[in-house]
């Protein structure tokens, strides 16, 4: 039939048909079949249209009491923006539904989908697939098994073996929600996310790649290539443009190069993971560059990173910590990698083995990650329990401490030195109270950490008392707290407060 006649038809079943029906709009050849289902044959450049979607293929089977039809061969639909090409459809004009099959490419603006089964539904302008497909946009090209695509709001929904490949970034998840309009995306289930040198592994996320917004949630991971960093947290909230994340819940962020982990339940990171940042709220670092592990606390721990690569790391409020060798407390504490020096202040106390030492500033020295040199500056006090009630102890201005092996072997006091010590006798037994007075004072402990000998400076005075004869003020020393039962035993122990 040819093209005149069919146009005839064509104004035939649109004067006849409802504003919802499919008419067809023309083709070469057309013949009618009898059967349980009246059914027209048409042939050569048919086109069909129904509202604004017109649809063209080589060949069709119209059932027109059904307002539907089967097209074959180069099949292609075209509405507002979207075209579909396609070997062959079903189409249901009462329900606006196509089944489409084989070698289906859809267009939709700037994106292409393709596979090989795909039903569409006009009426509610969305595309469904189940037996994978690829999508291509200038800027990604996503795989999947089973997807949802809105082309009106360019939105997208996919399931099964996702793979995103964008121009910087990669995405493997399990489920995949994204608008290409706004640039937003969600993933759900086991994912991973490949982005600026670093892998991040989340349950559930969102991320917004106009902005660089992301938002990790369920207890997410961020790991370097090297797997040399790695950050984890409930949930990470990360700003690409000003280049900081917040943390909150349960985080854990290791340091493979500096020896170092961190731990609380609320922080802030800038740059990159582990440049810039603070920790608070149940925070506390483990330091294992050797094999005696420091465990510290803070009410809040903050990390600062030099262009050397060197790291200032600081604790406020509330400071404990805990190692082998030594422990301590203070107000405020700072570590400076570079030159291996510990600072404390406010009303700090420095445990090493049987001695206790205070003052109004501590500074400890580290040579091979161990203790070398102590200094005391104001109000300086060292404290060592003699017996059961009597303390030897050693006071003055500024005091210098030396270590051998992290054991403290040698005290130097400066500036109104004070001392008082328990000699006893070869049997043990106490000969009596020595006090002195001086300038300056050295005291040398011996292998058993225990007081050896005091050397005094000359103009140094001393007073020996008969064994418990030696009045108050001369047993304890101004300044004087034997404070051991809140020195840190274990390192669980730094979490209990008692100022």
């Amino acid at each position: 039939m040819n093209r005149f006649l069919a146009g005839i038809l064509f104004s035939f079943f649109a004067v006849s048909s409802f504003a919802a029906s499919v008419v067809l709009e023309g083709c070469d050849k057309l013949t009618f079949t009898k059967g349980t289902v009246d059914c027209q044959v048409l042939k050569g450049n048919v086109r069909f249209r129904q509202d604004r979607a017109v649809m063209f293929c080589d060949s069709a089977y119209f059932y027109t009491g059904q307002n539907s039809f089967d097209a074959f061969g180069h099949v292609r639909v075209v509405q507002d923006s979207t075209t579909l090409t396609a070997n062959k459809m079903f189409y249901d004009g009462n329900i606006k539904l196509m089944r489409i099959r084989e070698d289906i490419t859809m267009t939709s603006g700037r994106m292409t989908l393709k596979t090989n089964k795909l039903d569409f539904f006009r009426n509610k302008n969305y595309a469904y697939y189940d037996n994978g497909a690829t999508i291509n946009d200038p800027s990604f090209q996503l795989v999947s098994r089973i997807g949802y695509y809105y082309p009106g709001s360019k939105k997208a929904i996919f399931k099964g073996n996702v793979d995103l490949n964008g121009t910087d970034y990669r995405i493997t998840t399990d489920t995949l929600t994204y608008n290409s309009k706004t640039s937003e995306a969600w993933v759900l289930g086991p994912s991973k996310i490949y982005r600026d040198s670093f892998i991040i592994s989340s349950n559930q996320a969102y991320m917004n790649n106009s902005v660089g917004e992301f938002k990790l949630y369920r207890r997410s991971k961020v790991d370097n290539e090297r797997n040399t960093r790695h950050v984890e947290a409930d949930t990470i909230l990360y700003n690409r443009a000003k280049g900081t994340a917040k943390l909150y819940g349960r985080i854990v962020i290791d340091d493979l190069n500096q020896h170092m982990s961190m731990y609380g339940d609320r922080g802030e990171l800038a740059q990159q993971p582990l440049s810039n940042g603070f920790l608070t709220k149940n925070a506390y670092i483990k330091e294992y560059s050797t094999t005696d592990t420091l465990f510290l606390r803070a009410d809040t721990l903050t990390l600062e990173t030099k262009p050397d690569s060197s790291r200032i790391v600081e604790g406020r409020n509330r400071v404990r910590f805990y190692r082998n060798d030594f422990q301590g407390k203070s107000q405020l504490m700072r570590f400076y990698t570079k030159d291996s020096v510990v600072f404390m202040y406010g009303r700090p106390v420095l445990w090493s083995d049987a001695n206790q030492m205070t003052g109004d500033t501590v500074k400890m020295y580290m040579k091979n990650k161990r203790p070398d040199f102590l200094r005391i500056v104001g109000n300086s006090l060292v404290v060592q329990r003699d017996d059961s009630v009597n303390f030897n102890q050693i006071k003055g201005n500024d005091l210098e401490g030396f270590f051998k092996e992290s054991n403290l072997h040698k005290v130097v006091v400066k500036g109104n030195a004070m001392s008082v010590y328990f000699p006893k006798d070869k049997k043990g037994d106490l000969i009596g109270v020595n006090h002195n007075i001086g300038s300056q004072m050295s005291i040398f402990l011996n292998e058993q950490r225990k007081l050896d000998k005091i050397l005094l400076e000359p103009g140094t005075e001393g007073t020996m008392y008969p064994p418990f004869e030696a009045p108050k003020e001369v047993l304890f020393l101004k300044g004087f707290s034997w404070m051991q039962d809140i020195r840190p035993k274990r390192p669980s122990e730094i979490f209990t407060l008692f100022d």
